[in-house]
């Protein structure tokens, strides 16, 4: 994917565990010494360290998602664009609102870190983000950090971290669309900023509905989703040492699915219609404070929230839900400094700590035993240390510990190193570290006695691997092409064994390659990228839904007097894979068993022309050769469908 280039580092005033500062952000736009960076006009990434940093400096393979981008391909869901990502696979399970699930580098969808602004924002009970409640609108850019990063960042980023940061920061903006298009669809949204980077405030709202396809591919009722999104953001600079900074986020999304025959009959194992439903509510968010007392020193003290309720129904068999919170307290102080004498050398340390509690419980139990909330809490803390020799070689370590009330403590860990060439175009890169995936509330404490019982003796999945690639610049910076290899292995998984669940004795290894190329000739820009991976279970068979073989292209430009117009096109292959199959279940002694899902390509072209400063239109068509193809077995897909409207921008 593209690596994009940020023109202002104002708006990543996101630091990890949900801190928001601009003066740690600017601080980290240049080199401490003043110096012109190696690689010109490189992100400031906030994920992946414990502060900003050049995103040149760290080992770890991270993808940046422009605002830029984002609008260029224009999507309704951000889903989308992460297709394009090189090392992850998106599965959607039906029509729009239908639950979807995002795996880095073959790992499961709930050993991956989703943060809003800094605020984790993973379902309490089973620790994944559904990535259907997610729409495209007043997003700034999103970072894909791949890789084990429990040692900086605790549970769940087994795999890697997903950080998606708002826009906010410079005002006054006001920014209004509405879209309509194919399966009843329209989307409305605005976004307003009054301020600066020093004190500023962002208020966005975004509704889409849809009357959808649907669910189940041999069905023929459709399943609509309707999702409201708001979200505020602000912060203000009470002091040259002191910094204030918040944010609060509300999605309201209810869709309709489609239920799953366990009959036995002739649809067994297959998705099929009925009034099957889904509903939830989630509110996120955080304040933060931010002191500088003294010069390259900064300390920050976070409260972050988190809630959110499930209801749904599976057509006849009954209503179900859950609801669920998470409070955590985080601080953290980092000082950095240089020793000439030795290297040319700078050196950044910081320390941190969190603490956490998560409650759950389920609302809709079959059993009174299920209704009281399950609690748990972890405090962890560690120390993060970053090294830059000489202007050429970046190192980073990292080592944490967790503290579990409910269940073994761990430690993890994890080391970067990044090496620039004098010929400042030829950059190797390399990362190792290990990761934890604590169990979810179900796995732990079971939902119906009898029927599916917890295991209060689980120890957390782990998992240790590593990268290694080169980076390439080429043509004054025009040409970027990335090899990387990964390599890791997950122990401990939890699995299945009714009626509960126990860590899994053997491992499941993943590994593979990924390629990236871009060329930026200004006008015009294309690229891709290809994914090659090997992931299995410890048996030796493949893991459902990882594709062996997934590559992107896309191609855009500018077009027309004042390049008032632009123009993209973009294709997804998604290789064949295996899947979950029932449909032998009963046949078969109650064994699933794993079934293939053919290979697909799917083919969209967006565009967009200002026919003033303040007025454009724009549109986009999505699935243009109207490829019918599965994510999911018995799961349909969206087919043709086209998509257009105006965009009103005050600046």
């Amino acid at each position: 994917m593209t690596l994009h280039r940020v023109a202002r580092c104002g708006s990543l005033a996101l630091l990890m565990f949900g801190s928001s500062t601009m003066a740690m952000a600017q601080a980290a736009a240049n080199s401490p010494d003043g110096s012109e960076r190696p690689f010109k006009g490189d992100a400031i990434v906030v994920t992946g360290s414990a502060v900003p940093v050049e995103q040149y400096k760290l080992g770890n393979v991270i993808t940046v998602l422009s605002a830029e981008e984002i609008e260029q391909k224009n999507p309704a869901y951000l889903q989308d664009l992460l297709r394009e990502v090189p090392g992850l696979a998106v599965n959607q399970a039906g029509s729009f609102g239908s639950i979807t699930q995002v795996r880095i580098r073959g790992a499961e969808a709930n050993h991956v870190l989703v943060l809003v602004d800094g605020v984790e924002v993973s379902s309490v009970g089973t620790g994944e983000f559904d990535f259907s409640s997610m729409l495209a609108s007043n997003i700034e850019r999103v970072e894909v950090l791949r890789g084990p990063q429990s040692g900086l960042y605790g549970s769940n980023a087994l795999a890697g971290v997903i950080n998606i940061i708002t826009k906010g920061g410079e005002g006054p903006v006001l920014d209004a669309a509405v879209e309509a298009g194919s399966y009843g669809s329209w989307l409305g949204r605005a976004a307003m900023t009054v301020g600066d980077h020093d004190t500023y405030g962002t208020i966005s709202a975004a509704f889409r509905s849809t009357d959808g396809f649907s669910t189940a591919a041999i069905g023929d009722e459709a399943d609509g989703d309707d999702n409201v999104t708001l979200y505020t953001r602000g912060g203000v600079k009470l002091s040259d040492a002191v910094r204030l900074d918040g944010n609060l986020r509300f999605v309201n999304k209810k869709s309709q699915t489609d239920g799953f025959d366990f009959s036995g009959g002739e649809t067994q194992g297959l998705a099929i219609d009925d009034d099957s439903f889904s509903n939830t509510e989630d509110v996120s968010g955080s304040v933060s404070l931010t002191l500088e007392p003294v010069d390259r020193w900064v300390s920050v003290f976070t409260a972050a929230y988190s809630w959110g309720e499930m209801e749904g129904g599976y057509g006849k068999l009954g209503t179900w839900g859950s609801e669920g919170d998470r409070i955590k307290f985080s601080g953290k102080s980092s000082y950095s400094f240089d020793t000439p004498s030795f290297a040319n050398a700078t050196h950044s340390i910081t320390v941190f700590a969190d603490h956490e509690e998560e409650n759950y419980r389920n609302t809709y139990p079959a059993d009174a035993s299920q209704v009281p909330t399950q609690s748990r809490e972890l405090f962890g803390y560690g120390l993060e240390y970053r090294l830059d020799l000489a202007n050429s070689l970046y190192l980073k370590g990292a080592v944490r510990h967790d503290e579990n009330d409910n269940f073994a403590d761990v430690t993890t860990f994890s080391t970067t190193a990044s090496w620039v060439l004098p010929n400042k175009s030829t950059r190797f890169h390399a990362s190792y570290g290990t990761g934890v995936t604590n169990p979810t509330f179900t796995e732990q404490f079971g939902y119906t006695p009898g029927t599916f019982v917890g295991n209060p003796d689980l120890l957390p999945e782990k998992a240790r691997g590593f990268d290694i690639g080169v980076e390439q610049r080429l043509l004054d910076n025009r040409l970027l092409l990335d090899l990387t290899y990964f390599k890791s292995t997950l122990e401990d998984e939890i699995v299945s064994l009714y009626p509960s669940v126990v860590n899994d004795t053997g491992e499941s290894d993943r590994q593979g390659v990924e390629f990236t190329a871009r060329v930026d000739l200004g006008v015009i820009n294309f690229g891709g990228s290809y994914t090659y991976l090997d992931a299995t279970d410890p048996d030796g068979s493949r893991e459902v839904r990882r594709p062996e073989h997934q590559a992107s292209f896309d191609i855009g430009g500018t077009f027309g007097p004042e390049k008032r117009g632009q123009i993209n096109a973009g294709l997804i292959y998604n290789g064949e894979m295996l899947d979950t199959d029932y449909r032998n279940y009963y046949s078969n002694g109650y064994v699933a068993e794993k079934g293939r899902v053919d290979s697909y390509t799917v083919l969209r072209i967006s565009g967009s022309y200002r026919i003033t400063d303040m007025i454009e239109l724009f549109g986009r068509v999505e699935n243009l050769l109207d490829e019918s193809y599965e994510e999911a077995i018995s799961y349909a897909s969206p087919g043709l469908s086209a998509y257009g409207g105006i965009r009103l921008t005050l600046n």
